[in-house]
C-alpha cells in the first residue's frame, strides 16, 4: 500500500509534467473527484500549446494501516510535496507561478480489485492546507 500511494504521486507529476494522466487514472476508481480534479488540472494545462513546468511530486514518508477500514478501504497517510508548478502560454509567456510549497499530509484510500490497487479517493487531511 505504501509503495502504491508513492507510485500513484509519481503518477500525478507525470500527468502535470506531459498532460498525460493516463496512468494516474489507471490507478484511480473513475468516481474519485481529487484524482478527476487534478487531471484537469494537469491536462488543461498542455492544452492550446500551453505547457506546465514542474509538479513533481515528493513523497516524504508514508505509514499505511494494514486492517481495513469499514467497507473494505486501506488508508496510507503520506507527507507529500510538488515542486514549483509554472505554466505557460501558447506564446511563452508566464501565465501563473504557483510557486514553492510546503509539504502537506494526505490521506490516500485503496481498494485492492482484481489483483491490483485502486486509489479510491487522495485528499488532504484536515489542518494540511499546504500553505
Amino acid at each position: 500500500m505504501e509503495a502504491f500511494a508513492t507510485y500513484w504521486y509519481a503518477t500525478l507529476g507525470y500527468a502535470f509534467e506531459t498532460g498525460d494522466a493516463g496512468p494516474m487514472l489507471a490507478i484511480s476508481d473513475p468516481g474519485c473527484k481529487p484524482c478527476n480534479a487534478m487531471k484537469s488540472s494537469a491536462i488543461g494545462g498542455h492544452e492550446n500549446g500551453r505547457w506546465i513546468v514542474g509538479g513533481q511530486m515528493e513523497v516524504l514518508t508514508t505509514e499505511a494501516s494494514f486492517d481495513p477500514a469499514p467497507g473494505g478501504s486501506y488508508q496510507t497517510i503520506t507527507m507529500v510535496r510538488q515542486s514549483q508548478v509554472k505554466y505557460y502560454r501558447a506564446d511563452k509567456s508566464l501565465s501563473k507561478d504557483l510557486g514553492a510549497k510546503s509539504s502537506v499530509a494526505d490521506i490516500v484510500v485503496t481498494n485492492y480489485v482484481k489483483g491490483q490497487w485502486i486509489a479510491q479517493t487522495v485528499e488532504h487531511l484536515k489542518g494540511s492546507s499546504g500553505e
